[in-house]
């Protein structure tokens, strides 16, 4: 039909087409709004992050002469009632002292010039260096570290400022002496300069008329000139800061190259009370000549023990770890470990050993008479500890906290790789505070007292009112979990319902029958789709195991008969099956690849950890930082719709990591910062939380930690594992290991027995139907987890436990001693003392016989 035939639509009908254009530009305007202002405006996480201290103007350092002369060859710094610091500025090194005990830590060992085994120029700087730095050059490739003594003291380019209870070294590091001698000056800076140095700088400088400024000669500027301008500069008070806001004056710059590559790094000492804190202030961080950053190892011979002194290193690896002194493992590798694991948004994809976190942010230098502790504060997702023994590069037992301070990607260009170096290096002062103990705070006992009076007298630890009482029976109760189904032809994933909320309440009762009180239940899969499950953005109980009905019935029985129900949540974890995410806006993403980090189980075959086996509710995005205060905040007021009064954190205490979003990094500080803010959000209103694994940032707001460190990963160099965590915790949090019923184990007593020396409690995850059904699921390495065919080992180990923590259920660990390879005595507040013998033949100690395979409880209130 011609247009000219073309009959013309009705009225109405025209008016209808307008009114729907409108209603859908409507609609897409709102939708547009509402996205930008719920994702890309969302900005609430930046109330809660600490942001590192501004840069700050200070005189300088005017040392005291001490009339005792208590540090030969130091001059006294700075003073408290109990310490003292003393600096030798000629070598930048420090010395603390205890004023009580006339004790001194160096920083640095005295006598390195006579070291038989640092021989070397390298090895030799380093002895004497209070940090090492590892830097990218202008390619994005590792340089070779640089020692702040052979790359700044011994170029004269340090300088002292003055702090409260302290002061600040500034070096500026250089692969030669750099000169204040810059290409371009204002006339400020020309007539600042003594007579003489105008004179001086009259013969190198011409002034230029356009733009007022003194122009460097390209000829006739010799070195003395260049000696006697830079002479004059520091002796008026310029600094390397002032000559980097000259050169940027230049209108052309000369291109970088390695030889022009220079850092500022200052570390402020600082006195307290208690010991000596050293920070690494951001502010005062300065990059020059394209070289960026990588990493700092802050005093690695802080205290360092010689080849004549006996003592060991104490180490965070799992439950606690100890390196003897002079052990001869050169060979071996040195121990180093991330603190709370490698961030996973840094981490190899491919899994190289299977080991334990380092749950503690510190380290302990022991020797017979006195111990050196050292913990991070700031900065301590960003730190690895590394601890080594004499004999491999020098004659030292030493260990230190190195602080990554930017992290590299690769991307694939061409089927090339190609190094990309994040442009920032991270907001955070890093801090590390050194402590000297003796008497009772000797070993690595001692260490764990100090921590813990620490932890307590801050309030970020609380001792429970009954020193004794039934440990807590912990277990995990599989509510609902995903199966594939088909309707019509149609695959889709359903809820299989493994235990309901009725049969977790007889599941209960039955445990009770048998002896079993004070159960703790992590309840899991019990909303939004299952174990594997939806943001926690809108919570919805499973109707499949009872509703919220059914819940609240299960939880009211609980409390009835002195129990409690956890429910389980995992908040910065998320499913790839999860709906209700914004992949694109809410997931982390790596640096250089830019897209959202996916992760999984790892590949038995190839070792990757980027599996899903066949099921992909295995696979998992990081929740960005960004938006965990809001999450936080939903999960908060879901609980108080619901009445929850306690929860379980599957990942809340298990976990830090960044985001990488190129335009708009947020470190893994900053979620530490996050995460411990949803901690107070979480557990407002007396809400009881358990978390699993259970790092040393979730102390003060947990009660429960199942999955708890109770062992080591036991390094090749490591000799032995200690209850190091357990030492600082027990007293205030009730713990259990991983599931018993899902560990291999060929000799159960045998765990029971360190669960009692290590005042653990019994752990075992259940389900109500056959374990056999979860064969075509996603939680099919959940293969024993039938409850009625581990009701009764499960009761009988649960009192075999019982039976000799119950005495100490709420004391402090004060003494945990290893008497032989198969023998341990831990001594609790209440004055209980536990024998633990895991050897096959009695033992004897202190006058008392063990049995074999057994225990042995003297003293305390039970006695």
């Amino acid at each position: 039909m011609s247009e000219k035939n073309r009959l013309p639509l009705p009225t109405a009908v025209r008016r209808a087409l307008w009114i729907l254009a409108a209603l859908v530009v409507i609609g897409a305007g709102v939708f547009l709004g509402w996205y930008l202002i719920h994702y890309r405006g969302y900005d609430e996480y930046r109330l809660y992050v600490q942001q590192p201290a501004e840069k700050m103007e200070a005189a300088a350092l005017k040392t005291q002469k001490d009339p005792e002369n208590s540090v030969p060859g130091f001059a006294l710094a700075s003073q408290n009632d109990n310490l003292a610091l003393y600096l030798n500025e000629k070598t930048a090194e420090v010395a603390l002292r205890d004023r009580k005990s006339g004790r001194v830590v160096y920083s640095n060992p005295q006598d390195a010039a006579e070291d038989p085994v640092a021989r070397s120029g390298l090895n030799q700087g380093n002895l004497r260096s209070q940090f090492i730095l590892n830097y990218l050059d202008t390619n994005s490739r590792e340089g070779t570290p640089w020692s702040s003594y052979a790359k700044c003291v011994e170029n004269g380019q340090i300088e002292y400022l003055r702090l409260e209870n302290g002061f600040r070294a500034v070096y500026t590091l250089s692969n030669e002496k750099l000169m204040l001698v810059p290409r371009q000056m204002t006339a400020e800076w020309f007539e600042v300069l003594s007579n003489a140095g105008r004179k001086q700088a009259a013969k190198s400088y011409v002034l230029d008329e356009e733009s007022g400024l003194y122009v460097l000669k390209s000829q006739g500027v010799t070195a003395r000139n260049r000696q006697q301008i830079d002479a004059d500069a520091r002796k008026a008070g310029f600094t390397m800061e002032d000559y980097a806001e000259m050169e940027a004056l230049a209108e052309e710059e000369a291109a970088e190259a390695a030889e022009s590559t220079s850092f500022v790094i200052a570390l402020d000492y600082t006195l307290t009370p208690e010991g000596l804190t050293v920070t690494i202030p951001h502010a005062e961080i300065m990059e020059a000549g394209g070289g960026k950053i990588r990493s700092i190892q802050l005093l690695p011979f802080f205290g360092a023990a010689g080849t004549a002194e006996t003592g060991g290193i104490v180490v965070p690896d799992g439950s606690g770890a100890l390196i003897n002194f002079n052990n001869g493992k050169n060979t071996a590798p040195q121990y180093n470990q991330a603190i709370y694991d490698l961030d996973l948004i840094d981490s190899d994809f491919t899994a190289t050993q299977n080991m334990q976190s380092a749950r503690l942010a510190l380290f302990g230098i022991c020797r017979e008479d006195y111990s050196l502790l050292a913990s991070c504060g700031r900065g301590a997702t960003l730190a690895s500890v590394t601890a080594d023994v004499a004999g491999r590069n020098n004659s030292y037992n030493y260990a230190y906290f190195t602080f990554s301070l930017r992290r590299t990607d690769t991307l694939i260009v061409a089927g090339e790789e190609a190094i990309v170096a994040e442009q920032d290096a991270y907001p955070v002062d890093c801090a590390v505070t050194y402590r000297i103990l003796d008497g009772d705070y000797t070993g690595y006992n001692g260490l764990a007292k100090a921590v813990r009076e620490s932890l307590l007298s801050s309030g970020n630890l609380k001792l429970k009112a009954e020193t004794s009482g039934d440990i807590p029976f912990y277990c995990d109760i599989l509510g609902g979990v995903r199966e594939t189904a088909h309707w019509m032809g149609v695959q889709y994933l359903r809820v299989m319902p493994m235990t309901t909320f009725a049969q977790a309440e007889e599941m209960m009762s039955s445990l009770r029958g048998e002896q079993v009180g004070n159960l703790r239940v992590n309840l899991q899969g019990w909303m939004n789709g299952g174990y594997y499950h939806d943001p926690v953005s809108h919570v919805s109980v499973l109707n499949e195991l009872g509703g919220e009905k059914g819940l609240k019935r299960l939880r009211l029985s609980a409390a009835e008969n002195g129990d409690r129900i956890y429910p389980d949540a995992a908040l910065q974890l998320v499913t790839e099956i999860a709906k209700g995410f914004m992949r694109s806006e809410e997931a982390s993403r790596y640096y250089a690849k830019g897209y959202a980090a996916e992760l999984g189980v790892v590949n038995p075959v190839s070792m990757r950890r980027m599996a899903t086996l066949g099921f992909a509710e295995r696979g998992y995005m990081l929740l960005s930082p960004r938006f965990l205060p809001r999450y936080a905040a939903q999960l908060a007021a879901s609980a108080d719709r619901l009445g929850l009064d306690a929860l379980s954190l599957r990942d809340l205490g298990n976990e830090v990591h960044a985001d990488k979003r190129r335009t708009n990094v947020i470190s893994r500080e900053a979620d530490l910062d996050l995460v411990k803010h949803a901690f107070s959000v979480i557990g407002a209103g007396e809400r009881e939380l358990m978390v699993s694994g259970g790092n040393d940032y979730s102390f003060p707001y947990v009660r429960h930690v199942i999955n708890a460190p109770v062992e080591a990963t036991m390094f090749a160099i490591v000799d032995e594992q200690i209850p190091l965590w357990e030492l600082i915790l027990h007293g205030s949090a009730d713990y259990c290991g991983s599931p018993l019923n899902l560990m291999q184990s060929e000799n159960r007593r045998a765990t029971l027995l360190h669960l009692i020396e290590y005042g653990a409690s019994t752990h075992y995850t259940f389900t109500w139907k056959d374990a056999a059904d979860m064969k075509y699921t996603g939680l099919n390495n959940n293969y024993a987890t039938t409850f009625s065919s581990w009701k009764e080992e499960a009761a009988e180990s649960y009192r075999f436990v019982n039976g000799a923590l119950s005495r100490v259920s709420g004391a402090e660990m004060l003494r945990h001693d290893r008497l032989s390879d198969t023998l341990a005595r831990v001594t609790y507040s209440n004055g209980t003392v536990l024998y633990v013998n895991s050897g096959e033949r009695e033992a004897a100690a202190d006058g008392y016989r063990i049995p074999a395979m057994d225990y042995l409880a003297v003293g305390g209130d039970k006695e």
